[in-house]
């Protein structure tokens, strides 16, 4: 097929579219400051001064295990979160002895994986160059033991800080008790960790559960021993509720938490709302979330770069290799959900709703761009949206470098005015005499290299050219592309009459779309789940990411 077919293919295709569970509880009380001895705590008792054993129980029968102190060492280099990430909110918010947190939602929204995951985030006490572990409390009625191994992947951190198991030299004892359960050994628990007066946390999940067969007197004294005093006990609480709404329990709480689960297009997308955090100013109360690996995992917020270079020290991409088969988007992450990239020979298609910014596009488009250009392919570039042939040779430039932004890459310029470059192809939007140029370049790039990518903004050229232009059929769709093995990526975001034939035709369609402060990408071809985008520029060049939403 001759180029000027291919095109008008093209074109044509733009024409086309325009529980209830046994109840267990995870606890552990830390001994006081080691300059001034131990202690042992048991629910019940007064603290003694003796060397402390702290103390874990299950529901497996097992009995209460004897366990050395824990004692962090500090840690450095850590990355730290934003102050405008929620999580990081949450857990500061936390870090104030007294305040309670209300966590609401349906079930299966996430709710327990976000309280284990403050509850793992809760800070101890620094004594000179070491921290004392904060004392932690999970009391749940709903996760056995061995589910919450087996389903959060992560948890074993926070049980062995409340256990201490990881601390070398311990010993396990087995016999005691079978199980925490019922308000009366809550609330006794409680008391022992109140009376303390040691930095720590209590979760308790879910409210429903621990309350269900309790007495009214039961009921307050669990309500007195959570909510009362918990500033001068040093410390604070998380409360689980199975409702979305929990107006008993609102005037109690400091802090209210709300998390959903919705579909876009049959896709989970999980949100998560911080209705109030006394005490806290709110950037954005809104976010979405992903619960892949069984952590709680916030999606990054979308950034408008406006082609700022992020990089501290900018140099060229290094490219993720191509496959025998296929070639690489650039992002092993984008690779992975086309199923390995895109087949030689094949079509892509990015189908961005009008929520997304340009930016964001052309980043991405810029990436893929760079990624086959450095491994010796050459490519034609019919700049995306607002961005003139300037904008695309300068942040190209900085990925691929000038000789080769000259010699194999070939960007169209409308605008007659501007002055010559060898890497600018001036059109006229006559079409005649623009199909010429087109050809002239690809015949060229074929000379140079047997790889060649064509980017194309299928809305500018049906503005240029008009939306019914040359229709050759279904059948010729691609024709071009596949005898040449090419890569072509073409951008959409308006509809039109005969989009179905169109997605019937293309070989790879995603979209895009940002919800919630966030960037989305989901595969309509393949069928994917809908991932969060990050763009990141730690090793001196633009690199995506995504995250999955399970």
């Amino acid at each position: 097929m001759s180029f000027e077919t291919f095109l008008l293919s093209w074109s044509a295709w733009y024409g086309l579219l325009a529980h209830s569970i046994d109840a267990i509880m995870f606890s552990c009380v830390q001994p006081w400051n080691p300059l001034f001895g131990y202690t042992m705590l048991v629910a019940g008792e007064e603290p003694t001064w003796r060397k402390s054993i702290m103390l874990a129980k299950d529901d497996k029968g097992e009995e209460e295990t004897a366990l050395e102190p824990r004692v962090e060492e500090e840690q450095t280099g850590v990355a730290h979160p934003k102050s405008g990430d929620l999580l990081d909110l949450m857990a500061r918010f936390l870090e104030s002895p007294g305040n309670v947190l209300l966590i609401q939602g349906a079930p299966g929204t996430g709710k327990t994986t976000l309280a284990l995951e403050l509850l793992n985030e809760m800070k101890g006490t620094r004594i000179g160059p070491h921290t004392i572990s904060a004392n932690k409390v999970y009391v749940s009625s709903r996760v056995s033991s061995s589910k919450l191994h087996r389903h959060f992947p992560g948890v074993h951190e926070v049980l062995d800080s409340m256990s201490g198991k990881e601390t070398a030299g311990s010993e396990t004892r087995v016999g005691g008790d079978s199980r925490i359960a019922g308000a009366a050994n809550i609330v006794g628990r409680i008391l022992t960790l109140k009376r303390a007066k040691q930095k720590g946390i209590i979760v308790v999940d879910s409210w429903e559960g621990a309350i269900a067969n309790a007495t009214e007197e039961q009921r307050n004294a669990m309500e007195t021993a959570i909510f009362q005093d918990l500033e001068e006990s040093k410390l604070s609480a998380v409360i689980v509720s199975e409702s979305e709404s929990s107006p008993k329990l609102d005037y109690l709480v400091d802090g209210i938490v709300t998390l959903s689960l919705s579909h876009l297009e049959d896709r989970t997308v999980r949100s998560v709302v911080v209705n109030k955090l006394r005490g806290f100013r709110l950037h954005t109360q809104r976010a979405l979330f992903s619960l892949d690996g069984g952590k709680f995992t916030l999606l990054p917020r979308v950034e408008f770069h406006f082609d700022i270079d992020r990089s501290v020290n900018p140099k060229l991409l290094s490219p993720v290799r191509n496959s025998e088969s296929s070639y690489s988007t650039g992002s092993p992450d984008l690779d992975a959900l086309l199923d390995g990239g895109v087949r030689k020979g094949s079509s892509l298609l990015l189908d961005v709703n009008s929520t997304v910014s340009p930016h964001s596009v052309k980043l991405l488009l810029d990436i893929m761009a760079a990624n086959f250009i450095n491994q010796g392919g050459t490519a034609f570039i019919i700049p995306y949206s607002i961005f003139s042939s300037q904008n695309i040779a300068e942040s190209l430039k900085t990925y691929v470098g000038d000789a080769v932004l000259n010699e194999r890459v070939r960007i169209a310029e409308f605008n007659q005015v501007l002055r010559d470059e060898k890497w600018r192809v001036k059109l006229t939007g006559r079409l005649q005499e623009d199909l010429a140029a087109f050809n002239n370049a690809w015949n060229e790039l074929g000379t140079i290299s047997s790889a060649r990518a064509l980017k194309y903004d299928f809305d500018k050229t049906v503005q240029l050219y008009g939306e019914t232009l040359g229709l050759p059929g279904i059948a010729e769709i691609g024709a071009g592309i596949r005898d040449s093995r090419a890569l072509s990526v073409g951008v959409i975001s308006r509809p039109t009459n005969l989009r179905e034939e169109l997605l019937r035709a293309v070989d790879y369609h995603l979209k895009m779309q940002t919800v919630n402060g966030s960037l989305l990408i989901y595969g309509i071809k393949p069928i994917t789940n809908v991932h969060g985008v990050k763009f990141g520029f730690e090793q001196g060049y633009p690199r995506l990411s995504l995250t999955e939403i399970v």
